[in-house]
This record gives structure tokens, C-alpha cells and sequence, in this order.
């Protein structure tokens, strides 16, 4: 017996959309409901000839594809922990990343200083070299990671649209035309014509009609039904399905992406599984920003890789290789250095099998994950690294990050001009380390939750320890130590056949370290840039990375000689700042 859903009646938007220049027309539904379809007015809408008509409801149900707007979402609620003061421990731990920052420095810079030079100098000389060993096995493990992730991601740039649909992969995995992806794309007064460049990128996919989009819209936004409204019109038959969702900031929540992608995952997911009828265990859910430009073949790719995790595929965060250059070249040299050394970095990261890469931005899981982690936190700022975490927490420590060696891009962040583009770069990088309150949520998590291995909760810990903490006060140690313990008097074994020795100024020693490293790193940012920009980059929709006076040779050098300045003044500076407001704060 098939039964009959009645589906809702969207009729709350007609008068107000033709008071703006609007067409309305009613669709009969199943079960006796109907639909109001509206045009957009002619200033958002793209010529209506150009593009394939948008979807009905009942088109939605009928072939599988979801239109319109989904505002119900599943309720699961989260757990208390800590006697249910969880939130008094987060914002007490929250104090934490400023006290080790500020604890350190007043040791090195000033404690160390002071008594080790003078009492102690030979513990002086074993933290310097300590810090600086670690520092130089780091340098080399992430630039030879560099080059290997290169190769990779060159081998699969260049793989044919139809490639991933026809490997092989295990016996008894599901059809590849099976899986069903839900894309959640957070805006808010975000420009139309940035999410169209977006939107393009999904559209080209080589499995675009297995994606069912949903634009994750804020209540607050005035103009977000009539520019989802538009999207919809436009780029619905290109795609699986197309729809939105409307987030209201209730009391407690952050407004940002995670609250707002928390709602609208929950609102497809729900839609698709009750509505459509997929199967849960059939659907992906990515989310990115609303300027990520994906490779074309990125969700055949995550599906593929989907299929072949076996069972585990349900205990998988699926990461791909984040870009921050399609429009280095349009923002300042100090800022655009910035975001290629970002880039280059994270290259090596998911290419080093020394290291454990957490999601950053864009990433994709299972719906049943998603679900057991009851969705994003609505009351966070940084949702990435802090969705993993929670992920791993409900999963008893067997998520892991499987990762995919293909380039997905998001712009660096422009402003109104010169000043005010690296004033934006700066307020990024301090939201950016605002992700240090996530080393609170993991101890309170971690005292918590004894079904999670140890090792897992004290491999999550110190992984985020190193990137939040540890690295600011390794890069401060090493830039002051030639000045601060530079006197400090060091015997050198020159000849280990004869014994001849020879006593130098630590400083000496130092600046030659620190200037041999400097002068690779230059030369082999040089290099990978130029073969991530001409070799990964061009072509590719909306990434300008090749054109212009600054783009090749001499001028981008000067440009990428700036890397110091820019780690100092875009990382270790905002990195400051935001441990100190998170300080001070009082929520």
C-alpha cells in the first residue's frame, strides 16, 4: 500500500515576492496540498532562457529530488556532561590557551633570561637546542611531505570525469549510483554572484545529478529567501535536488557557520530520509564556505573513497586538500604570502603519514555519524577541527580523517581596499585561533568519556596542543633566542679525529641555523608554488593564479620573500590576541 504524505503548502512568500516585481504560480501536490512557485525579479534572476527551469515539490518526490523550503530538522539533543556545568568548564578552560602563552614567554623572554644566562647556562643551551632540533626535523619532514603531495594531487588533477565511477572496489560495497550527497552551503548577506561561482563548481560535477544542494540561509538576513528563491530557479534541474533552509538563532547559540550549517544539515538530512525515502546509511553530508570552488570530480572522488572504507566508511571525516589561492594575486603581497604558505603547508600535512590532519573548512561524513554526534555545536565559533572532535567523542575514538589528495579552493578574504583587505586578513586569523577554546572542550571530553581509548583522547590533545599553543611560543623561542642567548659561550668539536675544539657565541651558531633554513624555505616555497599555481591551478573555474604582473618570475618573488613578516604579523600576533580576548571575555 503506498501511503499518501501530505506536503506542506508554501504560501507564506507569494504576496511579498510579487510586491517585488515577482511572477507566482500554484502547482497542485500530493494529497490535495499545493505549491507556490515564484520567479525572481530580474535583478537577482539570471535571463531565464539561459538557464533549465527549476524543480516542483512533486517533480521533488517522484524523481528523487528535493526543492523548496526545509525548516524541520531532527531534535536530537546533546548530553550533559559534568554534572551538567559543562559550559562553566569550557569557559573556565577557555583561560587556558592565554595563561601557557603568556607563562612561556615570561619564562623565556624574561625568567630565562634573567636567571638561566646567569646561573644556569648549560640548561639554557639544552632547551635552546631541544626547541631548535625539534624545529629543524619539522621543517624537513613538511617540506619532503610537500614535494610527495605534489605528485599526488598532479596524478589525480588529471584523472578522467568517469575515472572514479569505474575502479574497482571491494566485493559486496553498495552501487556507486547509490550514494546521495547533501551539500550544505552557509550564507548569510553573502553576494549572489560569489555564490553562483560556487554554485557552478557543484554543478560541473561529474555526479552533479546524485547532490542534492541546500542553502543554509540566516533568519536574520533580510534578503534570504529572495536570493535562495532565485538560486533555486536557476540551478535546480542541473542538480539532484535544490533547496533551503532558514536558521533561526535561538538563545545560546553563536551565529556563524556552525550554528547555522547545524540547521540546515539537520533540515536535508531529515527531508531526504522521511520525504525521498534514502536510506540514511546512503547519504554524505559536505559542508563548505560560500566561496569553496571544488574539483570537478570531488564527490565522485569522496564517494569512491566512500565505498571502498568498508563498514568503517560510517566511522570516516572525508578531507580533501584545502586551497586558499584562487585570488592571491588580487589581495596585498603580505597577505597573499600568507595564505600560499597556508596552502603549501597543508599540502604537506595531508601527504606526511607523520601526522593526523584534522578537517579544515570543507570536509564531508556519513549521515550517521553526523547524527551519533548530534550534528555541529550551535554554540561554538570554529566548527572544523571542533565537529571532529565531537565525532570522535560519540564514536569511541574510531573516527579518523581518510584522506583525499585533490585540491578544493576558497578565497582569501578581500576588503573595500589595501588597509582594510589586511585588516580583514588579520580579524580572520585571530577567529581562526579563536579554535584554541577547542583544548578546553577536549580535556572536559576527555575526562568524560572513558569508552574513548586513551591513546585516542592524548593523540586529539596534544595535536591540538602543538597547533594552537606549542607552535606560537616555538616560532617567539627561536626568533628571540639569538638575541637573548646569543652571549652564551659554546665549544664546538670541529674535528672529531684530532679533538681540536673551538669556543663560539651561541648567537653565532644560531644565525647561521636560522639563516640557512630561512634561504631553503624561500627557495622551496618559490618552487611549489609555481607547480601548485601553473601545474594544479590554471584553468580551473574561477582560480586567477597565473595572469598578471605579480604572477611569475621576480615580482612574485619579492612578493614570497615577505613570508616572515607575514607568519609574524598574520599568525603569531593574531594568535596573541585572540588567547588574550578569549581572556578577558566573559562568555
Amino acid at each position: 500500500t503506498r501511503r499518501l504524505v501530505k506536503l506542506p503548502s508554501f504560501t507564506s512568500f507569494p504576496a511579498a515576492m510579487e510586491s517585488k516585481g515577482a511572477v507566482s504560480e500554484r502547482t497542485p501536490l500530493l494529497g490535495g496540498a499545493s505549491i507556490v512557485s515564484v520567479a525572481a525579479p530580474d535583478l537577482i534572476n539570471r535571463a531565464a532562457e539561459s538557464s533549465p527551469p527549476g524543480i516542483s515539490l512533486r517533480e521533488s518526490v517522484e524523481r528523487g529530488k528535493a526543492s523548496g523550503l526545509v525548516n524541520d530538522g531532527y531534535k536530537e539533543e546533546e548530553e550533559p556532561v559534568c554534572c551538567g556545568q559543562e559550559q562553566l568548564a569550557y569557559s573556565i578552560l577557555a583561560r587556558l590557551p592565554a595563561i601557557h602563552t603568556y607563562a612561556f614567554l615570561a619564562f623565556f623572554l624574561y625568567f630565562g633570561h634573567t636567571w638561566l644566562l646567569i646561573q644556569r647556562p648549560d640548561i639554557a643551551v639544552a632547551i635552546i637546542g631541544l626547541i631548535l632540533v625539534y624545529a629543524i626535523t619539522r621543517f624537513w619532514i613538511m617540506w619532503f611531505s610537500a614535494f610527495y603531495g605534489l605528485s599526488l594531487l598532479r596524478k589525480n588533477d588529471n584523472r578522467d570525469p568517469n575515472h572514479w565511477q569505474s575502479q574497482p572496489r571491494p566485493l559486496g560495497a553498495p552501487d556507486f549510483y547509490s550514494v546521495w550527497h547533501a551539500v550544505m552551503i552557509p550564507s548569510y548577506k553573502e553576494p549572489i554572484g560569489k555564490l553562483r561561482q560556487t554554485i557552478d563548481t557543484i554543478a560541473e560535477q561529474s555526479i552533479a545529478k546524485q547532490i542534492v544542494l541546500c542553502m543554509a540561509m540566516e533568519e536574520r538576513d533580510p534578503n534570504a529567501v529572495l536570493v535562495a528563491e532565485a538560486l533555486q530557479a536557476e540551478y535546480a534541474g542541473r542538480l539532484g535536488g535544490f533547496c533551503y533552509a532558514i536558521h533561526p538563532v535561538t538563545p545560546g547559540e553563536v551565529p556563524g557557520k556552525s550554528s547555522n550549517e547545524n540547521w540546515a544539515a539537520r533540515c536535508v538530512s531529515k527531508y531526504m530520509v522521511e520525504k525521498l525515502r534514502i536510506p540514511e546509511r546512503s547519504i554524505i553530508l559536505t559542508t563548505c564556505d560560500a566561496d569553496t570552488f571544488f574539483h570537478p570530480n570531488y564527490f565522485a572522488y569522496v564517494t569512491h573513497a566512500f565505498l571502498c572504507d568498508g563498514d568503517d566508511r560510517y566511522h570516516r571525516v572525508y578531507q580533501a586538500v584545502t586551497n586558499w589561492m584562487p585570488n592571491v594575486l588580487q589581495v596585498p603581497a603580505i597577505c597573499g604570502t600568507r595564505y600560499t604558505v597556508m596552502s603549501i603547508a597543508r599540502v604537506a600535512e595531508m601527504a606526511s603519514p607523520a601526522t593526523n590532519p584534522f578537517p579544515i573548512a570543507i570536509y564531508s561524513l556519513s549521515l550517521p555519524l553526523a547524527k551519533q554526534a548530534k550534528f555541529w555545536d550551535p554554540t561554538v565559533i570554529p566548527e572544523d577541527w571542533h565537529m571532529y572532535f565531537r565525532c570522535s567523542m560519540s564514536d569511541q575514538g574510531k573516527v579518523q580523517v581518510t584522506r583525499l589528495m585533490i585540491l578544493v579552493g576558497t578565497e582569501a578574504v578581500e576588503g573595500k581596499n589595501y588597509l582594510d583587505t589586511v585588516k580583514e586578513c588579520y580579524d580572520q586569523s585571530v577567529r581562526w585561533q579563536w579554535g584554541a577554546t577547542d583544548v578546553g572542550y577536549l580535556l572536559v571530553q576527555s575526562v568524560n568519556r572513558w569508552d574513548v581509548p586513551l591513546h585516542k583522547r592524548l593523540s586529539m590533545l596534544l595535536c591540538a596542543y602543538d597547533h594552537h599553543l606549542l607552535t606560537v611560543a616555538l616560532v617567539v623561542s627561536i626568533i628571540a633566542s639569538p638575541i637573548l642567548y646569543g652571549k652564551i659561550p659554546v665549544m664546538l668539536d670541529l674535528d672529531m679525529w684530532t679533538g681540536a675544539e673551538m669556543i663560539v657565541a651561541l648567537q653565532v651558531i644560531l644565525s647561521w641555523l636560522w639563516l640557512f633554513h630561512v634561504s631553503l624555505h624561500f627557495m622551496f616555497l618559490c618552487y611549489t608554488d609555481h607547480r601548485v599555481r601553473n601545474e594544479l591551478l590554471r584553468g580551473r573555474s574561477h582560480f586567477n593564479v597565473t595572469e598578471g604582473f605579480w604572477a611569475n618570475g621576480p615580482p612574485r618573488w619579492l612578493s614570497l620573500i615577505m613570508f616572515p613578516f607575514a607568519d609574524i604579523f598574520l599568525f603569531i600576533v593574531p594568535t596573541v590576541h585572540a588567547h588574550t580576548k578569549m581572556f578577558i571575555s566573559s562568555n
